[in-house]
């Protein structure tokens, strides 16, 4: 709600590098955890059509080529109440099969997946909330 009335496309940049947009963000959370907590541990995971580009050093579309924000918006709410009730489900065992996602660096099992998408989320949440400074808008 903080950026409902701004142009989430602006692209800001800071000491010369070009941060990822307010749009980008959302969209890239949406599909992240759509990976992350619903695919790489046996959830509900749905393709959407525009995912591929807000992955892991995707540079999204341009602005005309975007969904309409509310899709992502709706999106990245379906995707989080999925998640949260999948990861609620999950039988201890399942924390310790393995990592499927094919990124090493996250760790070997389920429970250094969900670890991941804890710090990635918290660290975009942060990064949102520098936008926000940038348009202006008072969070607290």
């Amino acid at each position: 709600n903080w950026l409902k009335d701004q142009d989430l496309h602006r692209q800001f940049i800071c000491e010369g590098k070009t941060l990822n947009t307010a749009y980008w963000l959302m969209a890239h959370l949406a599909t992240s955890e759509n990976g992350l907590l619903l695919r790489a541990t046996g959830g509900p995971f749905e393709k959407f059509s525009w995912a591929k580009h807000f992955t892991v050093g995707a540079t999204g579309l341009t602005a005309d080529q975007c969904p309409p924000f509310e899709e992502v918006f709706a999106t990245f709410n379906a995707v989080h109440a999925k998640a949260i009730a999948h990861l609620g489900s999950l039988p201890d065992g399942a924390l310790e099969t393995p990592n499927i996602t094919g990124l090493a660096a996250i760790g070997s099992n389920v429970r250094d997946v969900i670890a991941h998408a804890i710090r990635h989320e918290g660290s975009h949440a942060g990064h949102l909330g520098w936008l926000c400074k940038l348009y202006g808008v008072r969070t607290m």
